[in-house]
C-alpha cells in the first residue's frame, strides 16, 4: 500500500509521464499582458509602414491615367512634341516595376542599417525615407515639373516599403508580450488593406484624383510617417535590443511600462527569460548570410522562403490587376461602375481581415493559412470555369464576380494576416535579420515575376489564365500541412527546437508567455522504451 501510495504521488508530481513540471500548477501564473502604453506603441509602429505602403500603392493606381496625361505634357513641354505610345508604356511601366526595384534593394539593406542602428532609430530612419519620397516625387515632379522626379520618388517609396516590410515584424515580436504577438502581426495586412482602401477611395475624381489635386493625393502616404516622427521621443527601444547593450536596467524599466500590471517578480523572470533567449543556442550573435544557408538554420530559412513565395505565387497580385476586367465582363460596362465594384470588394476584403486579426489570435496562424489556401484554390477553379463558359451561359459571367470576391475575401482573412506571425514564430533573435533579407528579396523578385507573367498568361491561356495560381495555392496546402508545425501557444524556443531538431524541448514540457506559464508540448513525450 506504500508502495503504491508513494507511486500515486509520484505520477501526481510528474505530470504522469515521469517528467517533473517546470512549475507546480497551483502557482502558474497568468501570462503577461500588452500595456495600454505598449498598444499604442505597436499600432503607431505598424501603420506607419504598412498603413502608408497601402496608401502609396492604392493612390498611385488609382492616378495612373492622371500621370500618363502629365507625362505627356511635361514630355511635349521640354521637346516640343508628343510621346509615342511605347514612350508612354515604357515610363508608367517603369513607375510601378521601380517601386518593386526598390523594395528588393530595401530588403536587402536591412541587415546593414540593424547593424548600425538601434530598433527605434531604423523606424526613425525608415519613415524619413518616406517623407523624402513623398518630397521627390509630389514636388520634384509638379514644381519642376519632371516625370523622372515621380519615377524616383517611386523608387525611394520602394526602399521605404522594403526595408519596412522586413523591420516591423522584428520590432512587433520584440515589443509585445509572446501570446499577442499573432494578433499584433496581423495587424500588418489590416494596415495594408485599409491604406489600399483609402488610397483607392482618394483617388476618385470626386475626391482628389484631379489633374490639379494629384500630388495631394500622392503626399497622403507620408502621414502616418509623419505622426511617428512626431510621437518618436515618447516610444521606447526594444527590451531586447537594451538587453544586447548590457543596459539592464533600462530593459527593465521599459518593460514594466510595455506590461499591464507586472510585479516585480514577473518582471524578474521575463528579463531573465529573454536574456535567455538572447543567448539561446551558444550565443547572443546575429547569423550571417553565410551561416544561415547551412545547419541548423538552414531549415528555418527554407521555412521563411517558402511562405515569402506563398504570399506572392497565391497570385493575388495577378488577380487584383484585373478585377475590373472580371467584372466589366460580367456586365459593369462603363470603368466607373467596375471601379465602384472593385471598391465594394475592397472595402469588404478591409472588413473581413478586421474580423480576421482576432481569428489569428484566437485559432493560430497555421489553422487559417490552411483553410485560406484551400477556398483560394477552389475558388480560382470556378473562376476559370466561369470565364471558359460565360458566352454560352450568361449568369456564369456574375458565377465569376462571385469567385472573385470569394477569392479576395479568403485571402483577406488569411494569407494577408497569417504570413507575418508565422515568420515571426519560425526565426528568433538572432536569425531574423538574415532569413529576412534572403526571404525579402525572394518576396520582392516573385512580386515584380506575377504582375509582369499575369499579362502574358492572360494572352496565352485566356479563361484559363488563373488556373496556375489555383494549382500553386493547392500546393502550399499541401506544403504547410505536412511541413510547418503548429505554433500557438508554443514557445518561441520550443518551436525553433523543433525545426533544428533538438530533441531535448519535443520530450520535455515548455514554457509558454512573455515567459510562457503553461506546459505544453510539440509532440507527445517518448515513452521510456523510445528513449
Amino acid at each position: 500500500m506504500a508502495g503504491n501510495s508513494e507511486k500515486e504521488e509520484f505520477l501526481n508530481t510528474t505530470n504522469g509521464n515521469g517528467l517533473q513540471p517546470l512549475i507546480d500548477e497551483p502557482t502558474k501564473p497568468e501570462p503577461l499582458q500588452n500595456s495600454t502604453y505598449c498598444m499604442w506603441t505597436l499600432f503607431l509602429s505598424v501603420s506607419s509602414v504598412m498603413m502608408s505602403t497601402g496608401i502609396a500603392v492604392g493612390s498611385i493606381n488609382s492616378s495612373m491615367a492622371i500621370l500618363s496625361t502629365f507625362y505627356n505634357e511635361t514630355y511635349t513641354a521640354r521637346y516640343n512634341e508628343t510621346y509615342t505610345d511605347e514612350q508612354n508604356t515604357f515610363l508608367i511601366a517603369l513607375t510601378v516595376s521601380l517601386m518593386l526595384a526598390g523594395g528588393c534593394l530595401g530588403a536587402v539593406s536591412i541587415q546593414v542599417i540593424l547593424h548600425f542602428f538601434s530598433r527605434k532609430n531604423s523606424m526613425i530612419l525608415m519613415n524619413l525615407t518616406n517623407i523624402v519620397s513623398v518630397l521627390v516625387l509630389c514636388l520634384g515632379g509638379r514644381l519642376i515639373p519632371s516625370y523622372e522626379a515621380v519615377i524616383a520618388g517611386r523608387f525611394i517609396m520602394g526602399l521605404f516599403s522594403g526595408f519596412g516590410m522586413n523591420l516591423i515584424p522584428i520590432v512587433v515580436s520584440e515589443i509585445s508580450a509572446f501570446e499577442r504577438q499573432a494578433f499584433y502581426l496581423s495587424l500588418i495586412g489590416v494596415n495594408l488593406s485599409f491604406g489600399g482602401l483609402f488610397g483607392l477611395v482618394l483617388g476618385f475624381k470626386e475626391v482628389l484624383g484631379t489633374m490639379e489635386l494629384w500630388p495631394v493625393l500622392l503626399s497622403v502616404s507620408a502621414v502616418p510617417s509623419l505622426v511617428y516622427i512626431a510621437v518618436s521621443p515618447w516610444l521606447p527601444e526594444t527590451p531586447s535590443y537594451l538587453l544586447k547593450l548590457g543596459r539592464h536596467e533600462d530593459a527593465k524599466s521599459t518593460l514594466k511600462k510595455l506590461r499591464e500590471d507586472v510585479s516585480e517578480v514577473e518582471l524578474k523572470r521575463a528579463i531573465t527569460m529573454l536574456e535567455s533567449e538572447n543567448s539561446s543556442f551558444g550565443s547572443s550573435k546575429e547569423v550571417t548570410m553565410q551561416e544561415i544557408i547551412h545547419p541548423p538554420y538552414f531549415r528555418q530559412l527554407m521555412i521563411v522562403i517558402m511562405l515569402f513565395i506563398q504570399a506572392q505565387l497565391c497570385g493575388i497580385n495577378g488577380i487584383g490587376m484585373y478585377t475590373n476586367k472580371i467584372f466589366q465582363k460580367a456586365g459593369f460596362d462603363s470603368a466607373n461602375e467596375a471601379n465602384i465594384a472593385s471598391t465594394i470588394v475592397y472595402t469588404l476584403q478591409f472588413l473581413v481581415a478586421l474580423v480576421g486579426s482576432g481569428a489569428v489570435d484566437r485559432y493560430g496562424p497555421r489553422m487559417l493559412n490552411i483553410i485560406s489556401s484551400a477556398v483560394m484554390s477552389g475558388s480560382l477553379i470556378v473562376l476559370t470555369i466561369s470565364l471558359a463558359t460565360y458566352e454560352y451561359c450568361q449568369p456564369m459571367a456574375y458565377v465569376s464576380v462571385a469567385a472573385v470576391a470569394i477569392y479576395v475575401l479568403s485571402w483577406a482573412c488569411g494569407l494577408n494576416l497569417t504570413l507575418f506571425p508565422m515568420l515571426g514564430a519560425f526565426t528568433d533573435e538572432a536569425t531574423r535579420g538574415a532569413c529576412f533579407t534572403i526571404g525579402g528579396v525572394i518576396f520582392w523578385i516573385f512580386s515584380w515575376f506575377v504582375s509582369f507573367i499575369q499579362l502574358y498568361l492572360l494572352e496565352l491561356l485566356k479563361s484559363f489564365a488563373f488556373l496556375p495560381w489555383a494549382i500553386f495555392n493547392a500546393f502550399f496546402l499541401v506544403y504547410v500541412i505536412i511541413f510547418i508545425p503548429e505554433t500557438k501557444g508554443v514557445s518561441p524556443s520550443a518551436i525553433i527546437a523543433h525545426i533544428r531538431g533538438t530533441r531535448e524541448d519535443l520530450t520535455h514540457p515548455v514554457v509558454v508567455t512573455d515567459i510562457p506559464m503553461k506546459t505544453i508540448s510539440l509532440s507527445t513525450p517518448l515513452t521510456q522504451e523510445e528513449e
